[in-house]
């Protein structure tokens, strides 16, 4: 190679007083060395079997590698520019500027050193690259990827087509074809032949193209490989006068080895349901559980499964039995669980570990990461990192038997789904389908594994429109997709179906054998499995012992007596109302009339470490083998609903969709224990049914007139569980009419046609930011990655995208102190902390006093206006947190002594029984 090109840099940068650089060359081969690695090691079977399967003009799936090597080691031929060239390091050291400005002088490239680029922004070196590979005959299937390197492809075509034209000399130096512009443009023709060359495709004419969904891998996997190959306690920059390494192969070598702290997941299909649940669990599987795995065991082409079956039947279990079938059938080599909240994937993340630390025993070392807001703050993803700080000063690879660990190089937002096992909100995979930079890192992570999304009846209509879409993408890329819910609408179970059939290519309907079949079943329990082109339902389970539970209409005027009189003799009662502030006037109302140690209260808005403490001792208390207090009156919100494994011996709740309320039925009598006299026999008492279709206030903001109107509708006086189940949320989800009286029927044509409209405004609202969907047919001028991310609103930061694919309504989570003399303390005493803020302990501490504001409060003035206080207020009282790592971005609050704050036109108080509650009389604080 010409040494022209051996004198551009990459990175630069003063180090102790010496100069050290990268030179562009030695980047473009560690990056290209790495991507051919991790092509070969890090990605699955699947994935890369599945690319082979994508491109067109290939004669092995051994090319592919080739391919791979190529786009690395030309990602970065932009930075082989004066627009490039001429830029300042990040330390603006004029000296280290001139030093390499007058090297290129030296080596030909004459007048760089006083070049005055007045437009030199205008070309990126992402743009350039795409812009040079086109001028040298790539199509825009492989250019749109370097292009797109740092996280977003360009717009419109037009970006680059007007760049030569538009801007020469950023590109040649000169405006004209002369010696210099000839110089840049030979340097850069000499790195494309070297790049062929060293990928051994030698031509353009051997570059194969790519179908969009293979672009978006192989984007993800060069920016992985271009990240790895930058970081430079992994490959570090060079003295400056070195232009390459003493010894290449020992660079990367030493470099990967470091790197790399485990390899992925090669599972094997088990000898048989009984060994796999023993070695994993230790434990024989229920019969379901069993048959559950013995039809996926059959199946040759598994693709979307879905699990319907009651709660508490242990189909957590099944499902990781399942994953790893199908992970071993697909060739997949990872894990991610997705749950509905932090508290939920807290649950859950133990016993995935647990049984990742089985699989560790067979497989060697797996890697794994809890994945939400708070994670970092989990004691068991603490204890881990800690464990495995320790394990690597003596070498955890030499074990005879492997061990969970976390690999700290997948930390962050953009990497943290790359790792191997991921559990976490369901938002990390609901962000598949969200227009935002980075997305092909998501996408290569996700395209790994098998994903695994429990409760999704708990998703509403939003944020089914990301759910469709993410699955309709893990169908492109042969994920397999296992959905667990206590039962869905089959209109919902049909959707889900089709969009995953679709993502695999099956564009008509007609051609899915067995889908209409998958809208129609009313079966219960159900398990319906894809295999290929087909899908099929499967029913024959024995059933559980039949539980009947009677239904009784509360009037809330009724409630205290009806509390009187259930837990006359002693007994648990769990009260579940729609909204915060009713559990909190209700719980006012039964401790002055039961007393303050018979009730407890939960809901979502107490502090974070209030709520834990709370639910461990709700489960310490009632859960499953808890030595059960004579009398206690437990009043909750939808929190109560979301997997605490929890009992009650009689039960109250507000009227709710059907398959909500079916849920919280699952906490009455879940366990086989001797109840107290009278309460013998389950029964569910509902409060807010009304003749006349007029709901309380607060449960028809939360769910809507429309679904409370058909749930009170079909409401039975006996529901019979299992068997009612299904058969009950289908009546309630249908569009089957009812036959109202006279004097109903308009009021009901009004509630289905708000919830039509609302329903549309959800599906627009969600259509902003969704990705479109990925197109199977290769013609590389077509379909490429050009306009793939194009944003409709620029102005939206990533962390306001990112909530798009939750809840329409947005809330706002804050920090929240209690005043201490001139600091603040936390509201479990009044020692004063403020001086102390710099300790990392106290940081921690701090981060967990996380606390969720009601959604009137952005309803009311604006999500971007409270935000915009909150940062006004943090200025002036807390800026001291916006340098500090544990509280970096978060939003505080000091309450005052009495515990009150004022926050947008509000003024709250916190106490650690009822938590958030509004202070009526609005005293200035």
């Amino acid at each position: 190679m010409d040494i022209k090109a051996k004198v551009l840099w990459a990175k630069k940068d003063s180090r102790h007083g010496e100069y050290v650089w990268l030179p562009l060359m030695v980047h473009l081969m560690d990056t290209m060395e790495v991507a051919g690695w991790l092509w070969n090691h890090w990605l699955s079977k699947g994935q890369r079997d599945y690319c082979f399967t994508q491109v067109r003009g290939l004669a092995s799936i051994d090319d592919v590698e080739k391919v791979v090597r190529f786009i690395a080691a030309v990602h970065d031929i932009g930075k082989a520019t004066p627009a490039f060239q001429t830029q300042k390091g990040y330390h603006d050291d004029q000296e280290l500027d001139t030093q390499l400005l007058e090297r290129l002088e030296k080596y030909g490239f004459a007048g760089i050193s006083t070049l005055n680029l007045t437009a030199s922004r205008k070309t990126h070196h992402a743009l350039a690259g795409q812009t040079i590979l086109h001028g040298f005959g790539v199509q825009d299937d492989i250019a749109s990827i370097v292009g797109g390197h740092h996280g977003k492809p360009i717009d419109d075509r037009v970006e680059y087509e007007e760049q030569i034209e538009g801007y020469p000399a950023n590109y040649y130096q000169s405006e004209r074809q002369d010696r210099i512009h000839d110089l840049w443009l030979n340097v850069q023709k000499d790195i494309f032949d070297w790049a062929l060359e060293q990928s051994e495709l030698y031509s353009t004419a051997n570059l194969p193209e790519l179908s969009e969904p293979c672009q978006v891998l192989l984007s993800g996997l060069i920016i992985m490989a271009d990240w790895i190959a930058s970081n430079e306690s992994l490959f570090p920059l060079l003295p400056i006068d070195s232009f390459e390494p003493t010894d290449s192969d020992a660079r990367f070598r030493k470099g990967i080895e470091e790197w790399n702290k485990n390899l992925p997941i090669e599972a094997v299909v088990p000898q048989s349901a009984e060994d796999l649940f023993y070695k994993r669990f230790r434990f024989s599987p229920r019969e379901f559980q069993k048959k559950i795995v013995d039809i996926v065991e059959m199946v040759d082409d598994p693709g979307i499964v879905i699990v319907e079956v009651p709660t508490g039947a242990g189909k957590t279990e099944a499902a990781l039995a399942v994953a790893e079938i199908v992970a071993a059938k697909m060739g997949k080599s990872g894990l991610f669980f997705g749950m509905p909240t932090q508290a939920t994937s807290n649950g859950i993340f133990p016993r995935v570990k647990d049984w990742l630390s089985s699989v560790s025993h067979d497989l060697g070392n797996q890697s794994i990461r809890l994945v939400h807001g708070k994670a970092a703050l989990n004691p068991t993803m603490q204890e881990l990192r800690q464990k495995t700080q320790l394990a690597t000063k003596v070498d955890i690879d030499q074990d005879e038997e492997g061990e969970v660990i976390v690999n700290e190089w997948f930390s962050g937002r953009k990497k943290s789904t790359l790792d191997d096992v991921v559990v976490g909100t369901v938002d990390n995979f609901l962000l598949t389908a969200l227009k935002q930079k980075h997305l092909a890192l998501r996408h290569l992570g996700f395209s790994k594994k098998v994903v695994i999304i429990d409760e999704v009846h708990a998703y509403d209509a939003y944020m089914k429109q990301y759910l469709a879409e993410a699955i309709r993408w893990m169908g492109a890329y042969q994920v397999p997709v296992i959905l667990l819910s206590a039962t869905l609408p089959k209109e919902t179970r049909k959707k889900l179906v089709r969009a995953y059939m679709h993502g695999r290519g099956v564009t008509k309907d007609r051609d899915i054998n067995g889908l209409e079949e998958t809208g129609i079943s009313e079966d219960y329990p159900l398990l319906t499995v894809s295999d290929g082109n087909e899908v099929r339902l499967y029913s024959d389970f024995n059933q559980d012992e039949e539980k009947a539970v009677r239904i009784e209409d509360l009037a809330e005027e009724n409630l205290i007596s009806q509390i009187e009189t259930s837990i006359e003799h002693g007994g648990v009662i769990g009260i579940v109302v729609n909204t915060v502030r009713r559990a909190q006037m209700l719980a006012a109302i039964c401790r002055e009339k039961f007393g303050e140690d018979t009730v407890i209260l939960l809901h979502s808005q107490f502090l974070s470490t209030d709520r834990i403490e709370k639910e461990n001792n709700l489960i310490n208390m009632i859960g499953k083998g808890a030595s059960r207090p004579f009398q206690k009156i437990v009043i909750g919100t939808q929190v109560i609903e979301q997997s605490l494994d929890i009992d009650f011996d009689v039960m109250i709740t507000d009227l709710c969709p059907m398959d909500l309320l079916i849920q919280r039925m699952g906490r009455l009598h879940r366990h086989a224990i001797q109840r107290p006299r009278g309460l013998e026999k389950p029964v569910l008492y509902v409060m807010g049914k009304s003749e006349d279709l007029d709901f309380e206030k607060g449960s028809r903001a939360v769910y809507g007139d429309w679904v409370l109107a058909r749930t009170q509708y079909y409401l039975p006086d006996v529901i019979h569980v299992p068997a009612d189940i299904s058969h009950l949320v289908q009546e309630v989800y249908e569009e089957k009419a009812i036959p109202w009286p006279s004097k109903l029927a308009n009021k009901y044509d009004d509630f289905r046609q708000k919830m039509i409209v609302q329903q549309q405004k959800e599906v627009e609202k969600a259509s902003t930011f969704l990705i479109s969907k990925p197109k199977h047919k290769i013609a590389p001028q077509k379909y490429n990655l050009i306009g793939w991310l194009k944003n409709p609103d620029q102005s939206l930061s990533d962390e306001i995208a990112s909530a798009q694919v939750r809840d329409i309504q947005e809330t706002i989570e804050i920090i929240a102190v209690r005043k201490a003399g001139n600091g603040y303390s936390f509201f479990q005493n009044n020692v004063d902390i403020s001086h102390k803020v710099t300790e990392e302990v106290v940081q921690q501490k701090l981060a967990r006093q996380t606390l969720r504001l009601p959604y009137s409060i952005s309803y009311g003035l604006g999500m971007q206006k409270v935000i915009q206080e909150l940062e006004a207020y943090n200025a002036t009282y807390l800026s001291s947190w916006q340098e500090l790592p544990w509280l970096k971005g978060s939003l505080g609050v000091i309450f005052d002594e009495k515990n009150r704050a004022r926050i947008g036109n509000t003024t709250f108080e916190y106490d650690r029984y009822y938590g958030l509650r509004r202070v009526v009389a609005d005293e200035s604080v």
